[in-house]
């Protein structure tokens, strides 16, 4: 299977076009010659030049797509410490998921300066084109630059179904499910190590399309609790399962 690359331009068939920066150190790395067939974007192309200021390609056609997933499932994590939501972000990314916007809720454990606000959010998006590729999606799975909990409930309106995994909640995830099968655009909504104080529960639940559901009877850290929700919902919501 041919390799993937992206680049921010939309590309036509029988275009040329030059890739440059991160992605041609990587088909340089990589020790591509000219004549190879790779693939970029949503096309497979054919390398025709390999210079030092980049690398000319022309599109020889559109590729045949894998079908990604007909629902649109956006993750609203609050900020982990370490590298958990570099895990997170990797492994959602693989599942299947649509969009991740980072937020700072009351019981964040890490806390991030202002000044490092945009490295984070350039390592962030570089994690989820490295796992894009790896998994062959033929989309970049955007994640948003970190926001407040305010800002958070204010984009909820936006989506059919809002799912918030909470601990202290008895309705089960099922029962929810079954009562919105025909949705395509859902959030979820997962709390730091912390958890969330209830005053925040409520907010949320003030939404007409929110639901808190128990993931099971045993405590679940955040970042798996991300990762078994998102599970779920692909494989009880995608038409491809």
């Amino acid at each position: 299977m041919a390799r993937r690359f992206f680049i921010e331009k939309d590309i036509e068939v029988e275009e040329e076009f030059k890739i440059e920066g991160e992605e041609a150190k990587h088909i340089m790395v990589l020790r591509h010659n000219i004549g190879d067939e790779i693939l970029v974007n949503d096309k497979v192309c054919k390398i025709k030049d390999i210079t030092k200021k980049g690398v000319i390609c022309v599109a020889l056609s559109q590729e045949k797509r894998i079908e990604e997933s007909n629902i649109k499932i956006t993750l609203f994590q609050s900020l982990l410490k370490s590298d958990k939501l570099e895990v997170v972000i990797q492994k959602c990314v693989e599942l299947g998921i649509y969009k991740i916007v980072p937020f700072i809720s009351k019981n964040v454990i890490v806390k991030v300066e202002e000044k490092d606000k945009v490295k984070k959010s350039i390592r962030w998006n570089k994690i989820s084109l490295e796992a894009s590729k790896q998994c062959g999606r033929s989309d970049i799975v955007k994640v948003e630059n970190m926001i407040t909990f305010p800002e958070m409930i204010n984009m909820l309106k936006d989506f059919e179904l809002v799912i918030l995994a909470y601990e202290n909640e008895t309705k089960k995830l099922k029962e929810v499910i079954n009562k919105n099968l025909k949705v395509k655009n859902i959030a979820i909504i997962i709390g730091p190590e912390g958890g969330f104080e209830k005053d925040e529960v409520q907010e949320i639940l003030r939404q007409n399309n929110a639901n808190s559901v128990s993931l099971g009877s045993r405590i679940l850290r955040a970042e798996t609790a991300s990762l078994n929700l998102v599970s779920i919902l692909m494989y009880e919501f995608d038409e491809q399962y």
